[in-house]
């Protein structure tokens, strides 16, 4: 999402008196398919904003969950170019 699509979702809701869904999603965990489905779920429930995740192999800044989910994605193999194609 754009950055000024993110602007404008944060300015529509201020505008609107109420908070931003903001969610998030490791790609590939527990596989591609799920991930997809999950993305449209949010979507289709009410999130503003999905912030999706690229599974790496040293992800040293991420939180233990977080660590754990691209992990799993890597043993499923989903790639980069996996992940920009959801």
């Amino acid at each position: 999402m754009p950055t000024s699509r993110i602007t404008d979702t944060f300015a529509k809701a201020s505008g609107e008196s109420r908070a931003v869904l903001v969610s998030y999603l490791m790609a590939g965990d527990p596989d591609l398919e799920t991930s997809f489905a999950a993305m449209c779920a949010l979507r289709d429930n009410g999130a503003d904003i999905i912030e999706l995740g690229a599974p790496f192999t040293d992800p040293m800044a991420d939180g233990a969950s977080i660590q754990k989910a691209g992990l799993r994605a890597l043993a499923h193999k989903t790639t980069l170019a996996d992940t920009l194609a959801l």
